[in-house]
């Protein structure tokens, strides 16, 4: 390209500042020439809601574990839980959790993490890769009785947790403190049922159980049947607590 074919698309125009010569080079249009490379333009990135699949995850295995306390169709061995409560229950739930950690909520990064680690305590009590029934199992190959005096002192340190997490979630939704509720009262009442052989305890921690469950489900639903989901005739609310 000659010299004069260049001058057409670029002229260096000098300039005084402050004493000094200050060159700019301008186009043809009459704008500088900007050699600097383009930035990258802003990436904004956005996460799903993880509570429908933490509150779906809980309220599937709270249910199955409860309806086998009801002895539901006859069903008296209920190790069918274990793969529900650590490859669904567990699993999930902890996803939610750490979903929950990035999106920088820490009561539901808390709550999830925590019941997925309930999922998966409570399968393994069913494992014997965990000898923990093992270790209560006498020489005639009974268990002992302090077996289900152990499982109701377990039941209430989850208890504990839950009233924890039941303070917590006073201004939130009635659907996530409903849940909170009738799950403690459901530890509470099977933990009597351990300690005492109330078959009764059994039955009516089974009916609370249900109703975490439903609860839980409720709560699922408020959030996962949205607008850009389903019809608003099935949509259901969560009832939010909080009072300005």
């Amino acid at each position: 390209m000659s010299h004069q074919a260049t001058s057409d698309l670029e002229k260096n125009e000098t300039r005084h500042y402050e004493g000094a010569n200050v060159s700019r080079t301008i186009t043809p249009g009459g704008h500088p020439v900007d050699y600097s490379q383009t930035p990258f333009p802003p990436f904004h990135r956005k996460l799903a809601n993880p509570a429908p699949l933490g509150l779906t995850s809980f309220g599937a295995g709270f249910f199955l574990t409860c309806f086998l306390t009801l002895h539901a169709r006859g069903v008296q061995t209920p190790n069918v839980v274990v793969p529900v409560l650590m490859l669904y229950g567990g699993i999930a739930q902890w996803v939610t959790g750490l979903v929950e950690i990035i999106s920088g909520n820490t009561f539901g990064a808390t709550v999830f993490c925590s019941y997925g680690a309930f999922n998966m305590t409570y399968a393994a009590l069913y494992l014997p890769a965990f000898g923990v029934a093992q270790a209560y199992t006498l020489g005639d190959g009974s268990l002992s009785p302090e077996f289900t005096q152990a499982i109701g002192l377990y039941l209430i340190v989850w208890m504990m947790v839950t009233i924890f997490f039941m303070i917590a979630a006073l201004r939130t939704t009635l659907a996530v403190f409903s849940t909170l509720f009738f799950t403690a009262v459901t530890f509470l009442v099977l933990a009597i049922n351990n300690f005492t052989g109330s078959d009764s305890a059994r039955i009516a921690g089974g009916v609370f159980g249900l109703c975490a469950s439903a609860c839980s489900w409720w709560g699922a639903a408020s959030a996962l049947w949205g607008p850009e989901t389903t019809f608003s005739a099935i949509r259901v609310s969560p009832i939010v607590m909080r009072r300005e």
